[in-house]
């Protein structure tokens, strides 16, 4: 039996999955009940991870009764009648297995990603000042999976990682995006920022032709993340930007 301290973790933990769930769906990153959020439970082999089937419920109206528990064989531990793991369960373990920092997967569906992959337009650096991290990601990599079927077993989920490999985003030709981050509110703000990124890659493309900013804005960004000058991601618990999109909610 769980001990108290680690019942309140897991509980925890499974509101940030259903937050970051309400997240996705709120803001338009997927719709209905397409994608998932998950989250490694800390020092076990167990997975928090949003639930499909004939009970489910769209992103947006999600509750922690939508959580489930699986382990890493995608093996259903613990989930109420009619709510079962997702298909693509086997993207989620794959990032899990292939990487052990990583304790968040999210797969979504977004409309932008959808387009700019099924019209071979490529994501550009069309912006720093507007939103450095979406640059940030960009210039660490953000590569594309090349097939768009859902990723169902083990052999595609190998076979995508390796495309993903140590990315902590991926786009998925014709389907959406996969990201990963240390925390769950650590790949909800990537998979965020992933999601504007291509936004207004494709209001550039829809105008003309992009072009990427200057190259010495790159490196003087570049420069100041390499000298820390923002600290921001180091600040303990609710990061400023997971905090105000779960104040949008309760703002609705």
């Amino acid at each position: 039996m769980a001990k108290p301290a680690e019942r309140a973790m897991i509980k925890q933990l499974t509101n940030e999955v259903m937050f970051s769930c309400r997240i996705m769906g709120d803001r338009g990153v997927t719709r209905g009940a397409f994608g998932h959020v998950s989250a490694r439970i800390p020092g076990t082999d167990r997975i928090l991870i949003k639930s499909k089937g004939p009970a489910e419920e769209g992103l947006e109206f999600a509750t922690e009764k939508d959580i489930i528990t699986i382990d890493m064989k995608g093996n259903v531990l613990k989930a109420d009648k009619g709510k079962d793991a997702p298909q693509e369960t086997a993207m989620h373990l794959a990032v899990y297995r292939a990487r052990p920092e990583v304790l968040s997967v999210i797969h979504t569906h977004p409309d932008w990603v959808v387009a700019l992959t099924a019209s071979e337009r490529p994501l550009l650096p069309i912006y720093a000042a507007y939103n450095p991290p979406g640059l940030k990601l960009l210039l660490e990599g953000i590569p594309l999976y090349g097939r768009s079927v859902t990723i169902i077993n083990d052999e595609l989920g190998q076979d995508f990682m390796q495309t993903m490999g140590s990315k902590n985003a991926c786009l998925l030709l014709g389907h959406g995006m996969t990201t990963a981050g240390v925390s769950v509110q650590d790949a909800t703000l990537i998979t965020l920022n992933v999601f504007e990124l291509a936004r207004l890659n494709y209001m550039a493309y829809a105008i003309g032709t992009p072009k990427p900013i200057p190259q010495r804005d790159i490196e003087e960004y570049s420069t100041r993340w390499r000298n820390h000058v923002r600290k921001v991601d180091a600040v303990k618990g609710e990061h400023p930007d997971w905090r105000y999109f779960k104040k949008l909610l309760v703002k609705k």
